[in-house]
């Protein structure tokens, strides 16, 4: 039996399951078998005919579509379109995507003004299938449900369904196919590149020399970014009276360097999509604990 310690009080439960996006429990297994990505959205208020339908294409970025009913005196329908996803931590390009599914959207459907806008992230599996049931190198009584590609209502069906069966003892077909220990010969390629890619993160900061890094000056209000001082990397966020927060660039997690995210303004980890607010607050495991203050980062 796990006994969990929550803000003083202590919980006692026969069975655990980790449904967070991406587990916090887990600081490596499954975070080398998943990549981050950042999606974004647009809400436009419809000004025609649209049919009622779920829509997406395959195209690279691709899209996906579907009709909102805004109710109240004003009630409209608005459709949502999303896409122009990218890895997190990297290539933001600032508000550009959202004009450019707001450019797609008008080619194709009635639409209006832009009501609304956001963005999320998704995890995608290196093999793109969920990982649901029993935490890998972990207590047996331990579950996790991640990887939803952007299908968290379908998987959370399903997770439900699985986590179930396997804590009630039953037998379930799906266990197998959604099992979080599976090793895909077929996924191998896609494992070695992502984790490549991360490797290449964890070596960027000492291929980047003295010249190349920007300075505290640079920073201007309601931006950050991350400056180089004594040879250790500095998240540097200035708020909008001019005053400067700074914070160990060091992610909690597993110590990749985060980058700025100049759209939803937080430090994003682009190793394994741990995500800070300015003030260095998890708004996204799977760190475990906010950024450090300078001098503080200790081993």
């Amino acid at each position: 039996m796990n006994r969990i310690l929550v803000q003083g009080s202590r919980w006692l439960a026969g069975a655990i399951v980790v449904a967070t996006n991406t587990p916090i429990n887990d600081r490596v297994v499954i975070h080398t078998k998943q990549v981050p990505y950042l999606t974004y959205v647009v809400g436009m208020r419809v000004a025609g005919p649209v049919a009622d339908a779920l829509y997406w294409d395959t195209g690279d970025p691709y899209h996906y579509v579907r009709l909102q009913r805004v109710e109240g005196e004003d009630g409209h329908d608005v459709l949502i379109v999303g896409g122009e996803d990218h890895h997190t931590g990297e290539d933001y390009e600032g508000g550009e995507r959202f004009d450019r599914l707001e450019a797609w959207t008008r080619e194709r459907f009635p639409v209006a003004e832009v009501e609304y806008r956001w963005s999320g992230q998704v995890y995608e599996p290196v093999d793109y299938l969920a990982f649901i049931g029993r935490n890998p190198m972990g207590p047996e009584n331990v579950y996790v449900a991640t990887g939803d590609s952007g299908h968290g209502m379908t998987h959370g069906t399903i997770a439900g369904i699985l986590i179930s069966d396997l804590i009630l003892g039953v037998s379930s077909p799906w266990e197998r196919l959604y099992d979080p220990s599976r090793v895909s010969l077929r996924a191998a390629g896609e494992f070695v590149r992502a984790n490549l890619k991360v490797a290449g993160h964890y070596l960027e900061w000492i291929r980047r020399s003295e010249g190349g890094a920007p300075t505290e000056q640079e920073v201007e209000p309601g931006r950050g970014v991350v400056v180089r001082r004594d040879g250790k990397p500095v998240a540097v966020f200035r708020d909008e009276d001019g005053v400067a927060h700074e914070l160990s660039a060091v992610c909690t997690h597993l110590g990749c360097i985060v980058h700025w995210n100049d759209v939803e303004r937080s430090w994003d980890c682009p190793c394994h999509g741990s995500r800070f607010a300015p003030d260095g607050e998890v708004i996204n495991g799977p760190a475990p604990t906010p950024l450090r203050p300078v001098g503080e980062e200790g081993g």
